[in-house]
C-alpha cells in the first residue's frame, strides 16, 4: 500500500534533476545531438512539450517523407523501408521509437519548458509536465534544438480562429461531401487539396501566386496540375482571404482588389510556420535579421550565451524559404558534441548526390 509519505518522497524526487547537457527538444536532431553527446561519455537528459518527433506525429497519414531515407537516418543508424522508398510518417516515427530504445536515451515527453535562467554554476530550468507537475533542471550546459515550426502562420483577418478553420489535414476522411477551401500553394497545400479531393471533398484553392508553384515537389506537380485542368479542383490564383465568415470566405484579387465571396463548409490554411525565439531571447541570446535567426558560432553550434548551444532549423528562425533542414543539420549535433567533450571541429560532410528529394 502506497502511503501518502511515500507519495511526497516519490514526487520529490521528480520535483529536482541535475544533468551535464540538457537538450530541449525531442525532434529527429534533438535526438541525434543526445546520441553524439552519449556516445562521448555525456550524461544526458531530453525534454520536449508534445511526443518525440512532434512535428511528424502531425503530418497526414501514411505520407511520404520528400527526403530519401539515407538523408533522414540519424546516429549513424540506416533507416529501411519495407517498400525501399521515402519512408511513410508511421516508419520513420517507428524508427525514431527504435533509436531512442538503442541508445537508452533519457527522455520526458509532455514536459513543458516555462523558464530558464543562467548562472555562475550552469543553468537552472523549470519545467511542468503534462498532469501539473512542477519540476526544476539543473544542466551544466542546455542545447536548444526546438526546430523552427513552432507556431502555424496567421492570415490576421477576422474568422480565421473559428472553429471550421483548420491548419492541419490530419486524416482527410473528414473531407467527404465537404466544400474545403485551401488556403496557400505550396508542398503541403497542394498533397492537401489532393488528400482531400480523393476523400470526397470539393476543393479549392486559394494561392497569392498566379499559378502553381513552380518549386512543388515533382510527383506532386502532375496530378495537382491534372486535377485543375480537368476540373476536379477548382482554383483562385492570385487571390488572398480577407474574411472567414459562417459558411462563406471572401477572396481579395491581388490584381484589381476585386472581392469574390465563395460558399465553404470548411477552410484549411496551410501558409507555413513561424519560429519561437522566446526560449532564446529570456536567456539572452541575440537573434539576427527579419527570420530572428540564432547567432552562434558555426564551429561550435554555441550561441552568444555561453554553454547555451542551438541545433536544427531553429538555428535559422522563421524560414520563408528553407535553407536548413534535417538533411544539412545533422553536423550540428556533431559539433555540439565535438565542442562540449573537448574535441577538434568535424569536417563539413559532403552529402551524396541524389535525384531530387
Amino acid at each position: 500500500m502506497t502511503t501518502t509519505a511515500s507519495t511526497d518522497r516519490f514526487l520529490d524526487d521528480l520535483a529536482e534533476t541535475r544533468v551535464e547537457v540538457l537538450v530541449i527538444g525531442a525532434g529527429p536532431i534533438g535526438l541525434e545531438t543526445a546520441v553524439e553527446l552519449r556516445r562521448r561519455g555525456r550524461e544526458v537528459l531530453v525534454v520536449d512539450r508534445g511526443p518525440i518527433g512532434a512535428q511528424i506525429v502531425d503530418f497526414p497519414p501514411a505520407i511520404r517523407w520528400f527526403s530519401g531515407p539515407e538523408r533522414i537516418a540519424i546516429a549513424g543508424v540506416p533507416l529501411e523501408t519495407v517498400s525501399q522508398e521515402k519512408a511513410t510518417r508511421e516508419e520513420y516515427l517507428a524508427y525514431l521509437r527504435a533509436v531512442v530504445r538503442q541508445f537508452d536515451l533519457p527522455i520526458r515527453t509532455f514536459e513543458s519548458v516555462a523558464e530558464i535562467e543562467r548562472g555562475d554554476r550552469g543553468f537552472t530550468i523549470r519545467t511542468a509536465t503534462r498532469s501539473g507537475l512542477s519540476r526544476t533542471i539543473h544542466a551544466d550546459r542546455v542545447v536548444l534544438a526546438v526546430g523552427g515550426t513552432a507556431r502555424h502562420r496567421r492570415l490576421g483577418i477576422p474568422g480565421e480562429d473559428l472553429p471550421h478553420v483548420h491548419r492541419e489535414v490530419g486524416e482527410p476522411h473528414w473531407g467527404l461531401g465537404r466544400r474545403v477551401l485551401v488556403v496557400g500553394g505550396r508542398n503541403s497545400a497542394a498533397d492537401s487539396a489532393i488528400r482531400l479531393w480523393r476523400a470526397g471533398a470539393q476543393v479549392t484553392i486559394s494561392y497569392r501566386g498566379e499559378g502553381v508553384y513552380p518549386r512543388i515537389k515533382y510527383w506532386i506537380r502532375p496530378e495537382l496540375e491534372a486535377c485543375l485542368r480537368s476540373g476536379l479542383i477548382a482554383a483562385r490564383f492570385g487571390t488572398v482571404p480577407t474574411e472567414i465568415g459562417p459558411g462563406f470566405v471572401r477572396l481579395r484579387a491581388l490584381h484589381d482588389d476585386s472581392i469574390e465571396t465563395i460558399a465553404v463548409d470548411d477552410v484549411l490554411c496551410q501558409i507555413g510556420y513561424d519560429a519561437d525565439g522566446s526560449l532564446f531571447e529570456a536567456v539572452g541570446c541575440r537573434l539576427e535579421g527579419e527570420e530572428r535567426a540564432v547567432a552562434h558560432d558555426p564551429d561550435t553550434m554555441e550561441t552568444s550565451v555561453p554553454g547555451l548551444f542551438v541545433a536544427g532549423t531553429a538555428v535559422a528562425g522563421t524560414q520563408g524559404r528553407f535553407t536548413v533542414y534535417i538533411e544539412n543539420s545533422h553536423i550540428h549535433a556533431a559539433r555540439i558534441a565535438a565542442a562540449i567533450a573537448g574535441e577538434p571541429v568535424p569536417p563539413d560532410p559532403t552529402l551524396p548526390e541524389l535525384p531530387e528529394s
